[in-house]
């Protein structure tokens, strides 16, 4: 009889453990992570990085060249405040050529003939991602939009990146490339400078524009949905899409236990891909607690690109107009996660 008790409580056990083994897969599957315990990205290409030591989390085609849509106006931003020692309360009216360099993208909520400060514009530029605010800067700061461009260009030279080029500021140009890699130093060289960081984590803010006296402000909202959810500390980021570049996202945050990373998404195909995969990095991050590996987040040396002709063969194609760098606010996510419920069906900055 104790024979016969053991071995059903033998049996009992085994099968629990062996339900367990089952479901794990599913459980794994559930939480964004891999049979290998790795996050499942659906990016095209990525890189997650350590800001405090530069050590490589997480990384997937990093080094393939890719458009990187509006990320291109972190580059910029950072052109003009080193380049462009303007009074951020002096008024710059918006100007034809402005609105010329913007053509192909979403509509703006700045007007030909009316005033902006080159704060407001800033602002504009770098949370709703309109197009015409960084044409407008550049003009302020005495450039026309290909020397704006040359300048990003040699920007991304002193911080040691072969593979970064720009043809406008805008990232409307599929011309305007770079890998994962890159982006990540061109983003943690942009949250250094508090003006960027303050205003890329902003969710809203509210434009005054000016014209005859009259004063007319104008609320936006940040493209970047991770402001709203509570899932880390957004310090900072940029989001991008163009039909050949798709849904791009640069942002910096820092986790509920204070490690503070950076995480660069490429050629997501889903509205909601990237923002979703920064849920599955932060979710992988909560389980793991495995030291970084020594890799670097700084570029190679090899200086042989390479290029995902995929989407560089139509560089001269022109965004349609249902994928044009759309940057207008889209309706709010209720879930209480990210995901990518009818990703494919609306498409946005």
């Amino acid at each position: 009889m104790v024979l016969c008790r053991l071995y059903l409580q033998m049996s009992v056990v085994t099968a629990a453990l062996l339900v367990l083994d089952a479901s794990a897969p599913a459980l794994a599957k559930s939480a964004g992570i891999d049979r290998d315990g790795k996050p499942q990205i659906k990016s095209a290409t990525a890189l997650v990085i350590d800001l405090k030591n530069d050590a490589v989390l997480y990384e997937k085609d990093a080094d393939l060249v890719r458009p990187i849509a509006s990320i291109s106006k972190v580059f910029a931003a950072l052109v003009y405040l080193e380049e462009c020692k303007l009074d951020p309360d002096a008024l710059h009216e918006m100007s034809p050529a402005n609105r010329d360099a913007a053509r192909g993208g979403d509509k703006t909520k700045l007007t030909t003939g009316w005033s902006y400060s080159h704060k407001d514009l800033l602002h504009a530029a770098l949370m709703r991602s309109d197009n015409r605010a960084m044409p407008a800067l550049s003009e302020a700061c005495g450039m026309d939009p290909a020397t704006m461009a040359h300048k990003m260009t040699l920007k991304a030279r002193k911080l040691g990146l072969t593979k970064t080029f720009f043809q406008e500021p805008d990232g409307l140009s599929a011309a305007n490339v770079s890998t994962a890699r890159e982006v990540m130093v061109a983003l943690r060289d942009a949250i250094k400078f508090p003006t960027l960081t303050e205003i890329m984590s902003k969710q809203n803010y509210e434009i005054i524009a000016h014209k005859d006296g009259r004063l007319r402000p104008l609320k936006i909202r940040n493209t970047d949905r991770l402001l709203s959810k509570n899932l880390a500390q957004i310090l900072g980021g940029k989001t991008g899409y163009t039909d050949i570049a798709r849904y791009c996202l640069a942002i910096a945050a820092r986790t509920f236990s204070n490690r503070e990373v950076g995480m660069v998404f490429l050629g997501a195909e889903g509205r909601f891909t990237r923002f979703a995969d920064f849920t599955r990095i932060i979710k992988w991050l909560e389980t793991t607690d495995k030291p970084a590996t020594a890799a670097t987040a700084r570029p190679p040396t090899d200086q042989s690109p390479k290029i995902d002709e995929t989407v560089l063969r139509t560089e001269d194609r022109t965004p349609s107009k249902a994928g044009k760098n759309a940057i207008s606010e889209v309706p709010k996510v209720t879930a209480p996660e990210l995901n990518e419920q009818n990703a494919d069906q609306e498409q946005d900055e």
